[in-house]
């Protein structure tokens, strides 16, 4: 996972601290879908990200990219479209 982790890390150009990581079966059997959950801290920025799969791998990769998306794009105000004249 260390070198996923810094393999992103060089990619975005930010530095995470993993502080906690987590991985639970979702599903069993043969092609068990695993997810894994890090709490990342960026420069005193902690953010949570969550990510699945079948490969352990790729499930932690995605948790530490939904942890960067979380950092550089936090939920907008949900956009209300106004219907009518």
């Amino acid at each position: 996972m260390d070198a996923v982790y810094n393999a992103v890390d060089a990619i975005t150009g930010l530095k995470g601290r993993l502080l906690d990581y987590t991985l639970r079966a979702v599903t069993g059997g043969r092609d068990a879908i695993g997810e894994v959950t890090v709490k990342v801290d960026f420069d005193g920025t902690v953010v949570v990200g969550k990510g699945s799969s079948t490969d352990v791998i790729e499930a932690s990769a995605r948790a530490y990219l939904n942890a960067i998306n979380r950092l550089v794009r936090p939920a907008a105000a949900p956009q209300v479209k106004e219907v009518g004249p």
